[in-house]
């Protein structure tokens, strides 16, 4: 069987037409030469589903789970069990190659592009750090926006409208959106707009992003709350509120000849927001809390491509530097900032006709500073993978080491929590160390006449993994846990008008330590199983099916929460210029909570707190 591999390996393969991508090593390459796991969404085929927004496109890729608890309010992202809950982002996002996170948590609006802006979407799932650096250690979402003519109005279900409308020109283009929403719940309204614009003249580009959010949020409910009306809201959250303004502007120069390209972009940002939040500290007792927040942060990166050989090889360096001012009251007020650089190289050879080599580094050196604490960080991390082109099917293998910076937030966050004993704590900790992660992954992709299948295995173990130690009640670098996961997906179209396409994930995360030992990760799904369906007659059908099991509200798991079966409908007919379309969310009105916490009574049992998903939800729209 070796000798067989080897002849293979020797062989020139045949070349099919294949999708380009970027995101996955920083240089392009066909999707079936990559060395790592990548999805690419197309626009047009996103535009055909019961989908809104980026984050409600995601939900489409393995090993992706998407936690919405508020239609008005952004999306949680879990990828491969890297799951922050709202407090910290474990996947990059970028939009047209600009980061896009918040300085002070990494957390990114996953709602704040709609589906008729996305040109495609490329997605690195797993370990991305040696290349794009901390905010990637659970993978990678690069938005590339669409350019074109178009507007759309919907209005639905909770009073929820939407309006968005784009120009483009040959070197100019500008789009708006709008949305507001009474929500599903009380006290989850919405109020929210966006507006870009860009510019193009010969290498250079420059855009400008300008956002207003006004959003609601209802908080958790007691399982008992919960049973007797999901769409309430505790009385504790009455004010708990996020309103924020954003500005993003960039910069990018583009150049390229036979010796290879230039790319240098440079980005700005500026954010004023105050948000009132309340953290549950006891059954039925909270603590409520207005913060106002200013955060700008400049940064700028520079790559090079090199043809070298049979190979090619990109060198760059990324930089940034974010200031933060953090207030809560005229006594507990602070200013800080992050610094950050890094330098990377990426590479890859054709070792045999048929065998491709890839591999990669960077090191990357942070500079934290909030009212005289300082703390810096600093990581290596490399990547090595080999893919093997048989034709029909690319096995490939790839080890990476990977890293998570702890956040501003997580070192210095100010925010007083009573002691009950007349004083305040917080739950922040400037000696947090950053966490490290060492992966290995094995893929399958291939090809079967018109189908298309892909199976990918893959075991990450992380150290130094930051969680709240309840001993301390404060961060700490806690945990040793364990990732492991299979992904699968399969797509084909049964007949000329007819397509359709299946996927199922295995997440199992557990810690390698103490009384939780092996047992799975409190929020996780285990099992996700996802399937769609796309008809095209007289009207465009699109039917998707996702079925979750295996999540629990405790890390012990003594507290499992409801398996959930969810179907969305999209029906559109297309007249002209005009398509009337459609959608129903969660058809079949699926009573359940996809994410919850527990908190510890008086006699100290465990109190269960939901977060419930949306009921059904219709809307009408007219693009």
């Amino acid at each position: 069987m070796l000798h067989i591999l080897i002849l293979l390996a020797l062989q020139a393969p045949p070349r099919l037409e294949e999708t380009i991508v970027v995101t996955a090593e920083r240089l392009e390459q066909p999707v079936r030469d990559s060395t790592a796991a990548v999805t690419v969404l197309r626009g047009d085929d996103l535009r055909r589903l019961p989908a809104r927004d980026l984050g409600e496109a995601l939900r489409l890729v393995p090993g992706l789970q998407i936690i919405a608890v508020n239609p008005g309010a952004p999306p949680m992202l879990s990828s491969r069990g890297f799951f922050g809950a709202g407090e910290v982002e474990y996947v990059q996002l970028l939009v047209d190659g600009m980061p896009v996170g918040n300085p002070e948590s990494g957390i990114a609006d996953w709602r704040a592009i709609p589906i008729e802006s996305i040109d495609h979407i490329e997605v690195l799932r797993g370990a991305g750090s040696s290349l794009f650096g901390d905010a990637a250690l659970g993978g990678v979402v690069q938005v590339f926006t669409r350019r074109g003519t178009d507007a759309a109005i919907s209005y639905g279900s909770f009073d929820t409208s939407r309006i968005t409308a784009a120009y483009a020109a040959q070197a100019f283009h500008v789009s708006a959106s709008a949305a507001r929403s009474d929500g599903f719940r009380d006290h989850t309204a919405s109020d929210e707009t966006f507006a870009n614009a860009g510019l193009t003249r010969g290498p250079w580009q420059a855009a400008l992003a300008l956002s207003r959010r006004d959003r609601e949020d209802a908080g958790a409910l007691s399982v008992q709350q919960f049973d007797d009306d999901p769409s309430a809201s505790d009385p504790l959250f009455a004010n708990d509120r996020d309103q924020n303004r954003r500005i993003d502007a960039n910069v990018r120069y583009h150049a390229g000849n036979l010796d290879g390209n230039l790319d240098l972009l440079a980005h700005a940002h500026d954010r004023h927001g105050e948000l009132t939040r309340t953290l549950l500290l006891f059954p039925g007792f909270g603590d409520t809390a207005t913060r106002t927040l200013d955060t700008r942060s400049l940064g700028g990166s520079a790559t090079r491509t090199f043809t070298i050989g049979n190979g090619r090889v990109l060198a760059g360096a990324d930089t940034s530097y974010a200031t933060v001012h953090s207030r809560y009251s005229a006594d507990v007020d602070g200013r800080g900032s992050r610094r950050q650089g890094a330098a990377f190289v990426s590479g890859e050879w054709n070792v045999t006709p048929r065998a491709r080599l890839a591999a990669g580094a960077r090191y990357d050196a942070i500079g934290d500073e909030f009212e005289n604490i300082e703390a810096d960080d600093s990581a290596f991390s490399p990547r090595v993978a080999l893919s093997l082109d048989l034709g029909h099917v690319t096995p490939y293998l790839q080890l990476s080491r990977a890293f998570k910076a702890p956040t501003l937030d997580q070192r210095f966050d100010q925010r007083p929590i009573p002691d009950f004993q007349g004083g305040t704590f917080s739950v922040a900790n400037p000696g947090l160390v950053p966490q490290h992660a060492t992966s290995a992954e094995l893929g399958l992709r291939g090809r079967a006449g018109a189908a298309e299948w892909e199976a990918i295995a893959y075991r990450t173990t992380v150290d130094d993994e930051i969680d709240f130690d309840v001993r301390t009640f404060r961060y700490a670098n806690i945990g040793r846990s364990l990732h492991r996961g299979l992904e699968t997906s399969f797509a084909m179209p049964m007949t000329t008008n007819t397509d359709t396409r299946l996927s199922y994930t295995w997440t199992r995360v557990s810690a390698r330590e103490g009384a939780n030992r092996g047992v799975q990760l409190k929020n996780i799904a285990e099992h996700v199983l996802r399937a769609g369906f796309d008809v095209r007659t007289l009207v465009d059908l699109h039917l998707e099916i996702e079925h979750s099991a295996g999540r629990y509200l405790d890390d012990a798991n003594r507290l499992p929460l409801d398996d959930a079966t969810v179907v969305d409908l999209r029906i559109a007919r297309t007249f002209g210029p005009f398509t009337a379309a459609v959608e129903a969310t969660n058809l079949l009105g699926t009573q359940y909570a996809p994410l919850g916490l527990t908190l510890t009574g008086f006699a100290g049992e465990d109190v269960p707190y939901v977060y419930p998903a949306a009921g059904r939800s219709i809307a009408a729209t007219l693009r």
